[in-house]
């Protein structure tokens, strides 16, 4: 089976974002944004005290940023947080358009993903 290259100048790879649901204490991490915009966000979220925990998933060169993102919350909590990290490997699916004849193909190809659930740790007091 031949591999299809978007590289030659008459196909056009358009790469669909994988589906995902959004809750409100989920936060899904990219290379795009700031890095601190995205920390501020999951520390405003888990700061307000309505949440005791916060989902930061991210996938492919995102997951540095995203573990990255876990740890300074967690350092910055003083042991208030805690981290729980998993793996996962994610199937994406990639249109590729020919520009000559209008023909659409698309290929699925997998990538790595990682979510890490912060949360609040209980403090007992003696």
């Amino acid at each position: 089976m031949a591999s299809i290259s978007a590289k030659s100048p008459e196909l056009r790879m358009k790469k669909n974002a994988p589906a995902h649901s959004r809750g409100i204490n989920e936060l899904y991490v990219d290379n795009t944004q700031p890095f601190n915009q995205q920390l501020e966000r999951a520390w405003r979220i888990l700061d307000e005290g309505k949440l005791d925990h916060v989902l930061v998933h991210g996938i492919g060169p995102a997951m540095q940023r995203v573990i990255n993102l876990a740890l300074q919350i967690k350092l910055r909590g003083n042991g208030m947080f805690d981290v729980s990290a998993t793996t996962h490997t994610v199937h994406l699916h990639d249109d590729l358009n020919d520009t000559d004849t209008g023909l659409v193909t698309s290929q699925t190809r997998r990538n790595s993903s990682i979510s890490i659930k912060i949360f609040r740790t209980l403090n007992v007091v003696s």
